[in-house]
């Protein structure tokens, strides 16, 4: 792949999670949708089912201008040189809805189970598409997942949070949720905005924020994060926090990191995210 563009690292970097490889393509929904990503000539080639145009463009944010954004945030020496480690990590822009559904299930728990979760939700609750004689199945409407009950996605393996798939799907569904209007507003207010939805906290409405909200600044803070902040920039928090953070915590710590790291916080976070879990030998 181009080594200013690598779109199977980007899909393999704990952003998305409904991507299978079958033979030499990659399958991946995306809302109604399901891309296929080919390698031609050493160059990634895509098509979508039904057909989407320009899908890589709008997915993989190829309208962003990387060169500068990557000049913004390798202001920081440690970024620096993850930048130049791995050229071709891209930032993946979702679907909003969609988004919402994956970080909900992807609380407390690991890429394997959130995958078998959204996998769970797409075949009982979306529509089957055939590509290259295989069954896939797109991504569920809130409508739909509105209308299941608790059980019923208990038994997809959401656990205790199917009652949190559900309050978000009600409130996309009612209208009260208006991404449009989200896109629009400040990342102070869209936070706020999701931060009223039952099972949305803080990390979740930073991923939702940055991946299918256009909030480049946001800086989803998790374990792996906690972990280099910790350990690359404890002056960005006076007080000595483990890899566990408070609430509190979080809100100090996302002002600082945004603060410092600016306009772009978003892609410094990707870089040291998919740098940690790489250097600690974790399985995408």
């Amino acid at each position: 792949m181009s080594q200013g563009f690598d779109p199977v690292l980007s899909i393999n970097s704990g952003q998305v999670f409904l991507w299978e490889k079958h033979g030499n393509s990659w399958y991946g929904i995306y809302g109604d949708h399901v891309i296929r990503l080919d390698e031609v000539d050493g160059r990634p080639e895509f098509s979508s089912f039904p057909e989407l145009k320009s899908c890589e463009q709008k997915m993989f944010r190829l309208d962003d201008d990387i060169n500068k954004i990557r000049e913004d945030v390798s202001r920081d020496p440690f970024v620096r040189k993850l930048v130049k480690a791995y050229p071709g990590l891209r930032l993946i822009r979702q679907e909003p809805h969609q988004c919402m559904f994956s970080f909900v299930c992807a609380s407390n728990t690991n890429i394997p189970m959130i995958r078998r979760m959204l996998y769970n939700l797409t075949r009982k609750f979306g529509a089957p598409v055939k590509v290259d004689g295989k069954e896939f199945f797109t991504f569920p409407s809130a409508a739909d997942i509105n209308r299941a009950t608790i059980d019923e996605l208990r038994a997809c393996g959401l656990g205790y949070r199917a009652k949190a798939v559900k309050a978000v799907a009600e409130s996309i569904a009612s209208g009260r949720l208006d991404f449009q209007a989200l896109k629009n507003a400040s990342y102070e207010e869209a936070k706020q905005e999701l931060l009223q939805i039952y099972g949305i906290g803080n990390k979740i409405a930073d991923c939702v924020l940055l991946f299918s909200l256009e909030k480049l600044d946001a800086f989803p803070i998790d374990v792996w994060i906690a972990r280099a902040l910790a350990s690359h920039y404890k002056w960005l928090h006076k007080k000595q926090f483990s890899d566990k953070i408070t609430a509190h915590q979080y809100e100090t710590l996302s002002g600082s990191t945004r603060e410092y790291f600016g306009r772009y916080a978003g892609y410094a976070q990707q870089y040291i995210y998919y740098h940690m879990r790489q250097n600690a030998g974790k399985k995408w």
